[in-house]
């Protein structure tokens, strides 16, 4: 079980790693509009694909965040009912609930996979104006984020198993390997 909590721990630092780049991310989308807010109101003259581009970057949000928040457990959920539920209920139900986003997220997967492929063959881009913007990244990105909040899903639902069975989460210590 020491290798699980090894491999567990290096997932959930190279998840908050992605939710660095996510943040990093939303800096530079406020310095990007920021600047072309001021580029418009004091030249008269803004920058070219500001939209794009920010349009390019929210997708990198949300792919690089979702893994992290998945594994924070901070998903948004009403509780009405969880609360009431006995600790094997509630694992049961956790359980059930990151197989559908196994499969929810296997079908994202599956729905870009072509586009991504396409993408790269034909070199698509946005075009504003005179400026050119790849959409590989993007793309890239949606199948990469995907995979990974898969993984999470799967490593939860293996660590609520074997909370059904023990009775104790995989991140105490002192069991018998």
């Amino acid at each position: 079980m020491e290798i699980w909590r090894k491999i567990d721990r290096a997932f959930a630092w190279f998840l908050q790693a992605m939710a660095w780049i996510a943040a990093a991310a939303v800096f530079v989308i406020m310095l990007l509009i920021t600047a072309d807010v001021m580029s418009r109101l004091l030249f008269n003259k803004p920058f070219a694909g500001t939209a794009e581009i920010v349009s390019s970057i929210i997708i990198v949000v949300c792919f690089m965040e979702i893994p992290h928040v998945a594994a924070k457990g901070a998903h948004v959920r009403s509780t009405t009912f969880y609360d009431k539920m006995s600790n094997t209920w509630k694992c049961v139900t956790d359980i059930l609930a990151a197989l559908i986003g196994v499969i929810v997220y296997a079908c994202i997967i599956r729905a870009s996979w072509a586009n991504f492929i396409n993408a790269i063959k034909i070199g698509e881009a946005e075009i504003a104006g005179s400026l050119r913007i790849t959409t590989v990244p993007g793309r890239f990105i949606i199948i990469f984020g995907s995979l990974l909040i898969i993984l999470e899903f799967i490593n939860e639902i293996c660590k609520l198993i074997y909370k059904l069975r023990t009775g104790r989460d995989l991140a105490e210590k002192g069991e018998a390997a």
